[in-house]
């Protein structure tokens, strides 16, 4: 009786993980003409004044990259301004970037020590630009990226967001090609989200913003570390636009080691929480479209549904692997070893769930990588999100569930 009621539980998340995936796939045939990977590099008609600011903290290793990238933009010169601001840096990122002085495209900002929404905020206080922007001091852009964020803009004056296709810079580790192949899974899923009105998150990396969204709903606010997320939902409450550009990407620096890991993602998993639970008055809200309806529930209680499905499948896997230890005891190793026939087959209606949801849930992958890079192409990466990701996530989606129910503040770093 217990173990029917907990199949029941199971039964209804992956249907409704099924029904995302259902939906997701009828968004991409829905926009499929329009996500050619092609960059246009055509002249644009109207080029905003743009500043893009670079908040930093102790990232000497890589200020100057990020710095150079940004300058190698095809981008008209006198549209394009860089702040580039120190919030109290300790190493010596203060030093490195002086060798910066005198390029009339940057302005060099130092202030004390505040968090990275205060420096943000500062830079957008200075700047008198028709957009304004972002990239954090560990992300590199393609030189093409602002080109083709300008373009959206151009086309569509209601427009007020644009985020950027956010994919890992050189990854190397098997952390980081897992995390490779989640950021291209993730470019889908934000693409697909984009004409729907249904982005819960502006980036750091290279999200850019029109002027007058300051001026109608205020600056950036602590808010859980996350404080990219609670502006996007800002914006979202106020009914602002937001808009992903696929062919825009920005190289974003991932965390090589599985403690880094654990604490940006606990950053994150927490942060979204609590602001999900902020701005809990969007959800299940028809006003507000798929965003109240779909992104922000799943924001909130996706946590507890991967939990849940992970929980089940690592119960029911030590079960089988201790029946097959007893089975191997009582008649012997060779005569445990499983026989191929079709016969056994799993067939139940369970299992056919699963075999749907893993098979659109590749589907989504494959689209993500062809999105990404212009074309399919076969990596490790893939395989070791697909078999390692879901035994790594639970150790932060834990802690996070832990920490919102303590209301225990995560940390930055």
């Amino acid at each position: 009786m217990v173990e029917t009621f907990f199949n029941d539980i199971l039964y209804v998340f992956l249907f409704f993980s099924l029904y995302l995936e259902v939906f997701f796939l009828i968004t991409f045939f829905e926009e499929r003409l329009k996500l050619s990977t092609k960059k246009l590099h055509e002249k644009l008609s109207y080029y905003p004044s743009t500043t893009i600011i670079v908040p930093c903290w102790n990232e000497e290793k890589t200020i100057s990259k990020t710095i150079e990238s940004l300058l190698r933009l095809h981008y008209p010169k006198n549209k394009l301004e860089i702040f580039i601001i120190d919030d109290g840096s300790t190493d010596r990122t203060w030093e490195v970037v002086q060798k910066f002085v005198g390029n009339p495209q940057i302005k060099l900002f130092h202030k004390e020590n505040g968090g990275k929404h205060t420096a943000v905020n500062f830079g957008i206080e200075n700047s008198k630009a028709d957009l304004i922007g972002c990239l954090d001091a560990d992300s590199f852009v393609d030189k093409n990226a602002l080109h083709e964020i300008a373009r959206a803009f151009n086309e569509d004056r209601d427009t007020m967001a644009v985020t950027p296709m956010l994919v890992v810079h050189e990854p190397k580790t098997i952390l980081q090609k897992m995390q490779e192949t989640e950021y291209h899974t993730g470019a889908f899923l934000k693409r697909m989200l984009s004409p729907l009105d249904a982005i819960n998150v502006t980036p750091g990396p290279f999200s850019i913003f029109r002027r007058e969204v300051f001026a109608k709903i205020g600056l950036y606010k602590k808010a859980h570390n996350t404080e990219d997320m609670e502006f996007a939902l800002r914006m979202q409450s106020h009914h602002l636009r937001i808009r992903n550009v696929h062919t825009a990407q920005v190289y974003t620096s991932s965390p090589a080691t599985l403690y880094k890991l654990y604490r940006q993602r606990l950053r994150w998993a927490y942060g979204t929480m609590k602001n999900t639970l902020d701005y809990r008055f969007m959800m299940f809200r028809r006003e507000y479209g798929v965003l109240g309806m779909i992104t922000l529930p799943i924001s909130f209680f996706g946590v507890f549904i991967f939990l849940y499905n992970f929980s089940f499948i690592a119960f029911h896997a030590v079960r089988s692997i201790a029946d097959k230890i007893v089975q191997i005891v009582t008649v012997g190793f060779i005569s445990a070893i499983p026989r191929a026939n079709s016969f056994y087959f799993n067939t139940d209606f369970m299992a056919i769930l699963s075999y749907m949801f893993l098979g659109l849930g590749i589907f989504i992958i494959w689209n993500g990588v062809v999105l990404a890079e212009g074309r399919f192409r076969p990596s490790s990466g893939i395989f070791y999100f697909i078999f390692l990701y879901g035994i790594v996530a639970p150790i932060w989606f834990i802690r996070a569930l832990i920490n919102v129910a303590l209301s225990r503040e995560s940390k930055w770093r």
